[in-house]
């Protein structure tokens, strides 16, 4: 057995996407790096071994709120290079984000085993701790390695390594008393949430029995479910991964895990059994086998470190603003019973957001541990703030800025408690930025970007006054809404266009959103009513005439009519149709009875809620040629808002924002067929000397990555621009092609340029992964020596 001495700058215990995100974020700049995993796959519990799906902030009332930074470009990258979603080809995905850093080394399969450190009196009530050594053991190759560094993260869930250090941490549920939160018992417990393991199945083509083994105890029945595990109805949109098969709550989930584990096996194998054997789809299940189960559980909650900050319940729901703001989420409270499956009276309960919510860099450091950050569901938080920050996507993000704050932290020698003072935190807000990391309503002037002194301009610019063709009509067999930016102060009309098959009264409702940005409707403007004839493509005018008090999102609805088919058009973000949210008692939405999604070509339902006839969508040759990219698309009405709303002029590209806020902050080129480029271009009136550009691409924030292991029929998000070139001017009218590229796929794309006496700087947009428009967020121009890199 031999032992091996390792020294860096950085050392990340734990590769779920927390661990990776760190790693690969130090890595890049620069920072010698190693992560460390005791499992032989990258992942956590969206691993290979584990495969749950990860899932954000994409729950909370704010449509646009998909995280982007590092963990975006990883779904890209996968998206385009493993579009059926297939956990092989997302492992290799994980391998290659993590082994393509040359400051990056990987130590799979090794095991964290002890932690040396050197304590010092810092006052008469704590000890401040420093973390000197990490040990930890590789079976496979019979090896000690022996890890020094400047800082280390725990990003393990478990906290192996904070906890061996003496990092002060929490467990449990705490008590209604302790911060004031609304869901929390009146005496603290030791229970948290339980682990899952997902189960997969195939269809074998031919009958495939099932015998239950003789050591699982279980044989259920329906009865056995209890009323929010709809087993039967879930099974096929899933094949079967279903989240509720969970239990150990009531234990150790850290020192317990094995026997947990034993149980959730039984429990996922006695659900295989009656699904094949017994349940309603016995006879469809005939030919389906099972084909994978988790090795190992997928955990939701442990020990909890304490920083010099706890997010609770009440600095998630009121959105509270942190000076030291370095990630964001938006899951809603989702809190599981420690029973689990085993408790039929108490089921999990999810509770959305009204919006996004802030983390602070003092909830991603040890209080007592002077070296020690941590990313993951391990971070300074109370239980119920946990429940919505565990989330995978979220603890992407955790773990992208604790990797950018051990660089500042490194390179400028700070401890992580001087790193979160307001003045030493800024450099860390701004390099997080420019990864196109998201920080909730933190404005991003960042230094050197040059881009916001310049004059913009554009070939064109979208407009919904145009003539469209609408992709077909969809009935208005429910009430539907739709969003709209309005930056005037008032509006006169909106007009929509129908088929309207007899004589009616159609009644709508406009209104406002609220004043933090989300996207539902708080306030109501004007209610009204107008007189319809038959007749097909009708515009129609809705007369609105009010003030605009307070100018971003607002909201129409039409309400049910069934003599009524609205024409419905793929649009822009910052237009979105929405439907009634269907009641789902274990969901509760305070804010919005509305929710938006994707159109589904062709998709017919029998029967709505009340057993009435549903008439199917109508769709045009255009819409079926689509039906490819069509999920990632934004839908809304045919409509046209007056006075014209100037919402996608060029100027937004150098504005403060590279995403929707209460406003799309998007430019948006006319309808086009490329065969000319669309340009925007900036201008100065001085010579600029350039160092790199930066451009912010629409991957439609709106969409959501699926909550399953679901395939997409194409490589890229149709939003994005595909080839593009980027031209300088220099003032003696000289023009150098900085940039010509004819595959993207990613949002974020940097590219670095070494110019002196720029006069301007042109993007010409030459085609798009799909629609016939383009779409730019932001051109950031650096001057001045900025070494962003690619």
């Amino acid at each position: 057995m031999r032992t091996i001495e390792h020294s860096y700058d950085f050392v990340v215990v734990g590769a779920g996407l927390a661990g990776i995100c760190a790693a690969v974020t130090a890595a890049r700049k620069g920072i010698k790096t190693a992560l460390v995993q005791d499992r032989p796959v990258l992942g956590g519990n969206a691993s290979t071994e584990i495969r749950v799906p990860p899932v954000g902030a994409t729950q909370c009332n704010f449509a646009y709120s998909r995280e982007t930074g590092l963990i975006e470009e990883i779904f890209l990258n996968n998206l385009y290079r493993n579009p059926t979603w297939s956990s092989e080809g997302w492992n290799l995905e994980l391998e290659n984000i993590v082994r393509n850093e040359r400051n990056l080394d990987l130590f799979l399969n090794t095991a964290v085993c002890n932690v040396e450190t050197l304590s010092s009196a810092s006052d008469t009530t704590s000890t401040n701790i420093k973390i000197e050594t990490i040990k930890a053991y590789c079976s496979m190759a019979e090896t000690w390695h022996i890890f020094q560094a400047t800082f280390f993260a725990d990003c393990s869930g478990d906290g192996v390594v904070g906890s061996q250090a003496g990092a002060e941490f929490r467990y449990g549920i705490e008590s209604h008393g302790e911060f004031n939160e609304s869901m929390c018992p009146e005496v603290p417990t030791k229970e948290t949430m339980g682990m899952s393991l997902q189960l997969r199945a195939r269809d074998a083509k031919r009958p495939v029995p099932f015998t239950k083994p003789k050591w699982v105890d279980f044989e259920f029945n329906i009865e056995d479910f209890g009323p929010y595990r709809p087993v039967n109805e879930d099974f096929f949109p899933d094949t079967g991964g279903f989240w509720w098969l969970e239990w150990g709550g009531e234990f150790d989930t850290v020192h317990d895990t094995l026997k947990i584990k034993d149980q959730v096996q039984c429990i996922t194998l006695g659900v295989w059994d009656y699904l094949k054997n017994r349940s309603p789809l016995a006879e469809k299940l005939r030919t389906y086998e099972l084909d994978w189960m988790g090795a190992v559980p997928g955990k939701r909650e442990s020990r909890r470190f304490e920083g010099d900050h706890i997010l609770t319940m009440g600095d998630i729901e009121n959105q509270i603003h942190f000076d030291d703001a370095v990630a964001y989420g938006g899951w809603g409270f989702d809190h599981h019973p420690p029973g689990g499956f085993h408790d039929k009276v108490n089921p999990s309960t999810h509770q959305y957001l009204r919006g996004p919510h802030n983390v602070p860099l003092r909830s991603l450091y040890s209080r007592n541990v002077s070296n020690l950050f941590f990313a993951g569901r391990n971070i300074s938080a109370t239980h119920y703030a946990l429940s919505s920050t565990r989330v995978m996507l979220t603890c992407a993000q955790l773990g992208e800025a604790v990797g950018m704050s051990a660089v500042h932290a490194i390179l400028k020698g700070y401890t992580t408690r001087e790193l979160s003072t307001k003045e030493n935190v800024k450099s860390v807000q701004y390099d997080l930025i420019k990864s196109d990391h998201h920080i909730h309503s933190l404005p991003t002037n960042l230094p050197n970007d040059i881009s916001s002194q310049a004059i913009v301009s554009a070939s064109s610019v979208f407009s919904d006054h145009e003539n469209v063709e609408s992709w077909g009509t969809d009935p208005l067999t429910k009430s539907r809404m739709q969003l709209f930016a309005i930056i005037s102060n008032r509006i006169d009309y909106i007009e929509v266009k129908l088929d309207v098959s007899e004589k009616i009264k159609l009644s709508y409702t406009f209104l406002q959103g609220p004043a933090n940005g989300s996207t539902y409707p708080e306030k109501e403007l004007v209610r009204s009513f107008v007189e319809l004839n038959p007749g097909k493509d009708q515009w129609i005018v809705l007369p609105i005439s009010c003030e605009i008090t307070q100018p971003g999102w607002h909201f129409l609805i039409i309400e049910e009519n069934a003599a009524i088919r609205l024409h419905v058009i793929e649009s822009p973000t910052g237009q979105l149709r929405y439907y009634p949210r269907p009641e789902d008692p274990i969901r509760p939405n305070l804010f919005s009875t509305w929710t938006f999604r994707s159109m589904s070509i062709g998709q017919q339902k029998a029967n709505d809620a009340d057993g009435a006839k549903i008439i199917a969508p109508t769709w045009n040759e255009l819409a079926y040629k689509a039906l490819n990219y069509i999920n990632f698309l934004g839908f809304s009405f045919v409509s046209r808002v007056f006075p014209l709303q100037a919402i996608y002029e060029p100027k937004m590209v150098s504005n403060q924002h590279s995403r929707p806020t209460n406003i799309p902050n998007l430019w948006v080129s006319a309808k086009t067929s490329f065969n000319n480029p669309e340009w925007i271009s900036l201008t100065w009136n001085q010579p600029r000397n350039i160092e790199g550009i930066q451009l912010i691409f629409d991957s439609s924030l709106h969409f959501h990555f699926g909550q399953s292991w679901q395939g997409y029929a194409v490589n890229a998000i149709p939003s994005i621009v595909k080839e593009y070139r980027i031209i300088a001017k220099i003032f003696d009218g000289k023009e150098v092609v900085i940039a010509e590229v004819e595959n993207n796929y990613q949002r974020n794309c940097f590219h670095q340029c070494h110019l002196n006496n720029v006069e301007s700087v042109r993007l010409e947009c030459l085609s798009s992964n799909g629609i016939d428009r383009a779409h730019v967020y932001s051109i950031r121009v650096f001057e001045k020596g900025n070494e962003e890199k690619n």
